[in-house]
């Protein structure tokens, strides 16, 4: 894969740079937050080679790139330097949610970002299980106490990773967060309120008002409550301190404001709303016993289409702080992913697509040792739809199995066939049987089901062959040939070099120049087609009868604007010549906020073997401003 290619191509189809408020990736998913999703273009999106499909949930545009998902986010922070981005939440978002699904999508976007922290702890714990088992570590040892402190840091120091998260989700000063989560798990407040809980006494702040014990290492939902509050504390400090006193009043007093609203209020109330949604969680599985594992197994994928997996993080690391193991959701997770690679597995071993045969075959290895499913999921199962059924039976199969012979987990590493030894139970030594055979059943069975139910295979073509056919097929210019462009708005010409955006400056969409419009009216500079009209009407893609594709983007971050102000003439597919209004636009209204200068950029630009500026300075509409060799 040409990572390089790749993330130019999705940066352009998603709005470009300009259109991206941040930029974060998990295992599998490229995840944006975006000024406006409406101008985005899904179906080139989907489309693009080495994109396996895109969501749209809690405020980001997710596109499923896979296991090489690190390798284009790296691209692509070339490309617009996205890493150092707070993602700023959307206003006026027309989207509506419901109070749950909001709170398990702030869950979900907080606790993606710790997740390989968290991991790399469970794996600590993992060696800490087998390796006592085989002989080769003594657990009254030094080196087995260092490991426990290495192992258990991450889990203990929780809040903390969850205030640096979540500073970023709330826009809020990620020290500040941090300060918070360290004074809820200082010693000498751990040491305090144990004392006065165990003594049956309270502690009480200024006297008077009662701080409430809780425990706050191990935990989750207090901390991003008291990152939240915190986005308010400062705005309201910011406001009531004088200027020349902000760089030393304003941070003693978010500190002492926020940590009593944290300890006293929020802390104690995240700590019951985490225990109130254990219980619930759990109360099922009191119910339904071993049933309930296996309809968790089998309703899992769903949950990681819907991006709430990472919710029920918290959940699962409050069973194991408190007792030691979980045995319902990890179960159901383990079997979820099992099938998911069986299924996949099936479809490489089905499929007469050489090509897809190989996406399916790597799916299945990443889902199956690594428990990474997003591939297969998106990729493979849900793509052909019917072999999502064929997991699902599998998934519901392993987990009745699991369940009813009580199979638990001992930490929360991905679960896959190499974490097994996380649901080994050292008093039990049939448990590592237990764990073979409820991973061999979940994987049989899917097998099996997919095989035998079958799906339509993937015709053998490139998609992205044939999104770009019309323009591959284009005759190229003869040697000596020369195509003249014409300017679209009257104003002055400069250099793009000029323009104050490095994705226009630095040539990353292509050559061309920029106007200085002196009028608020776009025409077509040549006979063509509209490829692209944004529904913002802030820009338009062109190309030529001659194959020159141009973009004409209005202004810098107008797409802000989302449509205000600008009146597009022709709309994407219309056949356009030569001096027909594009679009219009009201400029003394838009330049009172935004800078106007227009970049107008051929987007093809590797095709051609120069492009050169022939005009400066003042020109009118349809002088020549570029010629194409």
């Amino acid at each position: 894969m040409d990572y390089e290619s790749v993330a130019k191509k999705i940066l352009q189809r998603v709005g470009g740079a300009e259109n991206v408020t941040g930029l974060v990736h998990c295992m599998t998913r490229l995840r944006f937050n975006l000024k406006d999703e409406s101008i985005v273009d899904d179906e080139a999106v989907k489309k693009t080679k080495g994109v396996m499909g895109v969501m749209k949930k809690g405020g980001q545009y997710q596109i499923i790139i896979g296991n090489d998902v690190g390798y284009v986010y790296e691209e692509l922070n070339k490309l617009g330097k996205f890493s150092n981005q707070v993602p700023k939440k959307k206003e006026n978002s027309t989207e509506k949610k419901n109070i749950l699904t909001m709170l398990m999508d702030t869950i979900s976007g907080i606790m993606t970002p710790v997740i390989p922290a968290i991991i790399g702890a469970a794996m600590i714990k993992v060696l800490l299980t087998l390796l006592p088992m085989i002989g080769v570590l003594n657990t009254s040892g030094d080196t087995y106490q260092l490991l426990t402190v290495i192992g258990d840091g991450a889990f203990f120091f929780m809040p903390v990773l969850i205030a640096v998260s979540a500073s970023k989700k709330f826009g809020t000063n990620v020290y500040y967060a941090a300060s918070i989560a360290l004074i809820m798990l200082h010693p000498n407040f751990i040491s305090m309120m144990t004392t006065a809980h165990d003594a049956n006494e309270t502690i009480r702040f200024l006297g008077l008002i009662p701080v409430t014990y809780a425990t706050y290492s191990y935990s989750v939902i207090p901390i991003i409550l008291a990152v939240w509050s915190l986005k308010y504390v400062e705005k309201f400090v910011d406001k009531i301190t004088p200027v020349i006193t902000k760089n030393f009043l304003k941070p003693m007093l978010v500190v002492l404001i926020e940590a009593p609203i944290a300890l006293i209020i929020l802390g104690p109330l995240g700590a019951i709303c985490g225990n109130v949604l254990s219980e619930v969680v759990y109360f099922i599985h009191d119910k339904l016993g071993f049933i309930a594992v296996g309809l968790v197994a089998g309703i899992y994928p769903f949950v990681v289409m819907a991006g709430m997996h990472h919710a029920f993080t918290p959940i699962k690391l409050g069973m194991i702080a408190t007792t030691g193991y979980e045995n319902f959701i990890c179960i159901g997770e383990l079997c979820s992913n099992m099938a998911q690679g069986a299924a996949s597995l099936a479809v490489a071993i089905k499929s007469k697509n050489k090509d897809f045969k190989q996406i399916a075959g790597s799916s299945a290895f990443s889902a199956l040792l690594a428990g990474i499913t997003e591939p297969a999921l998106y990729g493979v199962t849900l793509r052909l739809k019917r072999p999502m059924l064929g997991a699902c039976i599998g998934a519901v199969a392993g987990g009745l199995f699991g369940g009813f012979f009580q199979l638990k987990c001992f930490g929360i590493a991905t679960p896959a066939i190499v974490t097994i030894v996380q649901y080994v139970e050292e008093s039990r030594p049939m448990s590592l049987l237990i764990a073979a055979l409820t991973i061999l059943i979940t994987v049989i069975v899917a097998f099996i089901a997919t095989m035998l139910i079958g799906f339509e295979d993937v015709v053998d073509e490139d998609d992205e062959e044939e999104y770009f056919e019309e323009v591959k097929e284009e005759p190229e210019l003869t040697d000596g040939e020369e195509i003249t462009v014409l300017n679209p708005l009257a104003g002055e010409i400069v250099s793009l070099n000029q323009v104050k955006d490095a994705t226009f400056s630095q040539e990353i969409l292509g050559k061309g120049v920029a106007v200085v419009p002196a009028e608020g009216v776009v025409y077509a500079p040549f006979d063509g087609k509209v490829d692209m009209m944004f529904e913002t009407g802030h820009a338009v893609g062109l190309t030529s009868d001659k194959g020159v594709e141009l973009l004409i983007h209005v202004g810098i971050d107008t797409v802000n604007l989302k449509g205000q102000y600008f009146h597009p003439m022709k709309k994407t597919g219309d056949e356009v010549k030569k001096g027909d209004v594009l679009l219009t636009f009201e400029k003394e209204k838009i330049e009172q906020e935004y800078d106007l200068m227009t970049p107008v950029i051929i987007s093809n630009t590797n095709r051609y073997q120069e492009i050169k500026a022939v005009k400066t300075g003042k020109a009118n509409v349809l002088d020549s401003i570029l010629t194409i060799r």
